[in-house]
C-alpha cells in the first residue's frame, strides 16, 4: 500500500512532455500537506525542450495520453517552483 499523499483530479492542460495542470478534486485523508484547488504537476525530472521537434512530440504524446481524464497523482515532492513531482495513474 503506497503511504504518500495523493491527489486526484482532471487534467485540464498540459504544459510540455513531463508537465500538465490537474483541477484536484479529490485528496487524500492522511495526506500531510494541503493542495490547492488546481496544481501543477511534474511526472518525469526532464523532458526535452518545448521548442525543439523532440519537445513537442514528447508534449503531444502527453496530451494524447492524459488530456481530459482522471487521474491520480501520488505525491512525491514539492520544488521550489511549486510544481508537484509525481508517480501518475489514469483512474478507470
Amino acid at each position: 500500500m503506497r503511504t504518500e499523499d495523493w491527489i486526484q483530479g482532471q487534467v485540464l492542460s498540459v504544459m510540455d512532455g513531463a508537465t500538465f495542470d490537474l483541477r484536484v478534486v479529490l485528496a487524500g485523508q492522511n495526506n500531510d500537506f494541503p493542495y490547492d484547488e488546481q496544481e501543477r504537476v511534474r511526472i518525469d525530472e526532464s523532458s526535452p525542450p518545448l521548442e525543439t521537434e523532440a519537445g513537442e512530440e514528447a508534449r503531444l504524446k502527453l496530451e494524447a495520453w492524459l488530456l481530459g481524464k482522471s487521474v491520480r497523482c501520488f505525491v512525491k515532492s514539492r520544488d521550489q517552483e511549486n510544481v508537484l513531482l509525481c508517480d501518475v495513474e489514469i483512474i478507470m
